[in-house]
């Protein structure tokens, strides 16, 4: 059975561990790109306040129906905006996912230094998770408060808690989980997420009732907008 705060660890080690030394850039290059045609999420205009890369994992419970239903996601998350305007900004996300998903699982080792960072050239920025809100559901959280960039690291609303707005199919297919749209209900760190560009993470289509939670790897850009602690 996953464990979200012994995934949470590891993660947040993995971050360190994955971190090059590159300074945070403008952002001014690092730039969304939604799917051409589509109506289902909005699009921003100008620069993100930060463009990132998640790196983790979707968790999922098997229901008495036998299907899985989604418990919440865990993943490091990685400052790209140094590569915005670059060929591997389009692609870090399929280029950190086939590393990703050939590393055992477990805590991660140094080994990922070499194997991860420095090929992929990102510095932590933070961590992904769900927390629980009041009324008992789970909520996303994109929380730079403890290994953020120096503006942001330490700053008591560097964070932020997000509701979904929207969400639509991966222009890739059914391999990959949904693009997604949200709106900040708390903390300072924007007032709209994106997910995009994401690799793996759906749950098979079926399990037998009662059988353990699983976790499966995945990887996305996240874009935040609107910023107010930077």
């Amino acid at each position: 059975m996953f464990s979200s705060k012994s995934i949470l660890s590891t993660v947040v080690l993995a971050a360190s561990a994955f971190a090059a030394v590159v300074p945070s850039c403008s952002t001014a290059k690092a730039l969304m790109k939604l799917p051409a045609g589509q109506t289902g999420l909005a699009a921003q205009t100008g620069a993100p306040s930060f463009a990132l890369l998640g790196v983790g994992v979707q968790n999922y419970t098997c229901t008495d129906a036998g299907t899985y239903a989604s418990a919440g996601a865990v993943a490091a998350l990685f400052d790209i905006s140094c590569l915005g305007g670059k060929p591997a900004f389009d692609t870090i996300q399929k280029t950190a996912y086939t590393i990703w998903k050939n590393i055992p699982d477990g805590p991660l080792s140094s080994r990922c230094q070499s194997g991860i960072a420095t090929p992929l050239g990102v510095v932590a920025s933070g961590a992904h998770f769900f927390t629980k809100t009041p009324a008992g559901t789970n909520a996303p959280v994109w929380d730079m408060r403890a290994i953020g960039p120096k503006n942001v690291k330490g700053k008591s609303g560097a964070y932020v808690v997000g509701a979904k707005v929207a969400g639509i199919p991966s222009p890739e297919g059914a391999k990959n989980v949904d693009f997604l749209q949200l709106k900040a209900v708390e903390g300072a760190l924007a007032t709209a997420i994106y997910r995009t560009d994401t690799q793996g993470g759906p749950a098979p289509a079926s399990c037998t009732p009662g059988s353990a939670p699983i976790s499966v790897k995945y990887t996305s850009k996240y874009f935040l907008y609107g910023s107010t602690v930077a």
